[in-house]
């Protein structure tokens, strides 16, 4: 019986796809398009930061959604603060949202949004990690940064620890991507070397601690 009901939602969201195509397409056109997404918000008036929000909530889920480009944008909108918090909010979320629904219905969920060899790949590597390393794959970019968050949901890290970890990695993401939409072309390249520095030495500090007093990281 689940795999009839399977099949008939595929055939149903291919056909939707199908007959959707065109405002899909232009929907896809338009993410593309930061100018004309910033325009979009801008016009959207006081509902702008709720779609943002709920934006970047379903970025998490599908794919197609830019989160980054959304974040810079929260920032050239609305400015740094406002900017930081609205990204902030969206993505914690989001976040917390993959994490508890991963826990709840496990891998076949997760394989729904990520794929199988991603989420087995980073199963891996994250394998006994604790807040620090979840904190800094929702930041940097080697990291698949919203799969991180099925991964969690998949692995034993406790609900609360990656919480913490959430609220760590996003605040540093939309820090950076806020800055960058708000004061992108005010500072010079040598600020934004002075920037990518200090997290670059932060992540190396998170590796020398974990290295050298494996105790002291909250596992």
């Amino acid at each position: 019986m689940k795999k009839i009901l399977t099949v008939i939602l595929f055939a149903a969201a291919a056909v939707a796809i199908f007959i959707f195509r065109v405002p899909l397409a232009d929907l896809l056109s338009w993410f593309g398009d930061r100018e004309a997404v910033v325009s979009s918000i801008r016009d959207l008036g006081m509902w702008g930061p709720l779609v943002l929000i709920i934006l970047l909530i379903l970025q998490v889920f599908l794919a197609f959604i830019p989160g980054q480009a959304l974040m810079v944008a929260c920032g050239y909108v609305y400015g740094f603060g406002l900017g930081f918090l609205i990204s902030w909010f969206g993505l914690f979320t989001g976040g917390q949202a993959a994490f508890a629904l991963a826990r709840r219905y496990g891998r076949p969920f997760a394989e729904r949004w990520i794929a199988p060899h991603i989420l087995s790949k980073w199963d891996k590597a994250a394998n006994g990690q604790g807040v620090g390393f979840y904190a800094l794959s929702l930041v940097l970019p080697i990291f698949p940064n919203d799969a991180m968050c099925y991964v969690a949901g998949l692995g034993k890290i406790q609900s609360r620890r990656f919480t913490l970890a959430n609220t760590l990695g996003r605040g540093l993401a939309c820090l950076l991507t806020s800055a960058a939409g708000a004061f992108g072309d005010q500072l010079s390249i040598q600020s934004w070397v002075i920037i990518a520095v200090i997290v670059l030495l932060v992540c190396v500090g998170w590796l020398i601690v974990k290295n050298l007093k494996p105790n002291l990281l909250i596992a």
